[in-house]
């Protein structure tokens, strides 16, 4: 090779766009036929490429798997610091609803891994690690934000007041509730009240106040 010459890496760049498709396909045919019925073929039939193009990205259906349950962590964008720690809860909640709503994508996805616990229990784990841990530390470091404000009293559980607000989605689906708005905000309402900083008494001088919206 001559001096500045650029060396070849063999095969083709992948497509980004097939990449999604293969991903999207996985994801979308695992929650509809669970881990046993979904296959490689399956998945190329869906995506709309051939089976040596899956393949060439996933050695088994296991591998695809893995990387169809990262990808759902994947499209969760970075929270935007709004000033306030109520205002970045619902923001969090209103991120993490979307996505477990989304065609019944995550409640469908971690009922499929459920029925699959005892075969392989890696999966499950792998989805607590990758989606639901990530949104509790999120929600946790938002309360010890909210405590270096003012705004959240400074005893306040900041991984109780995290399980809370993500059970209380769970829950509300089990029990075939309207996940809306209107249900967020009547949720938010009673997390922050047990969690807010108060106003001190009269004569004690001024103290920390509750964050706005």
């Amino acid at each position: 090779m001559t001096r500045g010459a650029v060396a070849r890496l063999p095969g083709r760049p992948r497509d980004p766009a097939v990449d999604r498709a293969i991903l999207g396909a996985a994801v979308r045919l695992l929650t509809e036929q669970g881990y046993d019925s979904m296959s490689i073929d399956g998945v190329a039939a869906a995506a709309g490429v051939g089976r040596t193009t899956v393949y060439r990205r996933y050695p088994g259906k296991r591998e695809l798997v893995v990387a169809a349950i990262s990808s759902i962590a994947s499209s969760m964008e970075p929270i935007a610091d709004s000033g306030t720690a109520l205002g970045d809860l619902r923001s969090l909640m209103r991120q993490t609803m979307a996505v477990f709503r989304r065609d019944g994508l995550g409640f469908a996805m971690l009922g499929t891994l459920l029925v699959r616990e005892r075969e392989d229990p890696a999966l499950l784990e792998l989805f607590r690690e990758r989606v639901i841990l990530p949104r509790l530390e999120l929600a946790s470091e938002i309360v010890r934000r909210g405590v270096a404000r003012g705004e959240v009293r400074p005893d306040a559980p900041a991984e109780v007041m995290a399980h809370a607000l993500q059970g209380s989605m769970f829950a509300g689906h089990i029990l075939g509730r309207e996940l809306d708005d209107a249900w967020l905000e009547s949720v938010l309402a009673v997390i922050w009240e047990g969690i807010a900083a108060r106003p001190a008494p009269p004569g004690g001088g001024a103290g920390p106040k509750p964050g706005g919206p």
